[in-house]
């Protein structure tokens, strides 16, 4: 099983491509929209912090997030390779989120598949939030 204090954290868009980002995406699985790779391209450039872990030339986990840094930052990817997961990939991306954006409060949209591995992580289920589909 891979330690995830041994691999690479990087926090540019180096090595990335939008072919690696939807190869990741669909394998781990994350429900995200991948058919336009322009697009895809654009939401990485635009995002706040995109953190990247990785062995050798392999993306194994990936973390995207949009923030103001003072109040709220918005957690809108977080995607682990099937086999590394639940070997603390996904924790060590989340750590390092929360290390760089001390008192800002992490939202993100989950799906059933992880809701053990956030609440594991100090996150809680919230009632009041709304969302208006593309």
């Amino acid at each position: 099983m891979t330690d995830p204090g041994s691999l690479d954290l990087r926090d540019t868009l180096d090595g990335l491509t939008p072919a690696r980002i939807a190869t990741l995406y669909r394998r781990a699985p994350l429900l995200r929209k991948t058919d336009n790779p322009d697009r895809l391209w654009q939401a990485f450039e635009a995002s706040s912090l995109v953190l990247t872990l990785w062995e050798s030339d392999r993306v194994v986990g990936l973390a995207r997030v949009l923030t103001d840094g003072v109040q709220s930052a918005i957690l809108c990817d977080l995607a682990v390779e099937p086999d590394v997961q639940g070997a603390g990939v996904g924790k060590r991306l989340i750590d390092e989120i929360l290390g760089r954006l001390p008192g800002v409060e992490l939202m993100l949209r989950d799906s059933n598949l992880s809701t053990g591995f956030y609440e594991r992580l100090g996150f809680e289920a919230v009632d009041n939030a709304w969302v208006r589909r593309a």
